[in-house]
């Protein structure tokens, strides 16, 4: 019984959060997930929500983006 309990509340705040990046996304902010973490962790790719984009590597992504854009995530 309580390993019901448990995935219904897992369930519920994974539908949460799904909502929660469709309303992000739809205001403009981007998701990336890094694929190397994806392999490593043995996710499958189908779990990711449509809203996100896949990218090669999380750090290679920030690092362009700081580049492109400026800004300043990482520090030395």
């Amino acid at each position: 019984m309580l390993k019901n309990i448990r995935t219904g509340a897992a369930a519920s705040t994974s539908g949460r959060m799904q909502l929660l990046v469709r309303e992000l996304a739809q205001r403009g902010v981007s998701f990336r997930v890094c694929n190397n973490t994806l392999q490593g962790r043995n996710i499958d790719r189908q779990r990711v929500l449509p809203e996100a984009v896949i990218v090669p590597s999380g750090v290679a992504e920030l690092s362009r983006l700081q580049w492109q854009q400026g800004h300043a995530y990482i520090q030395p």
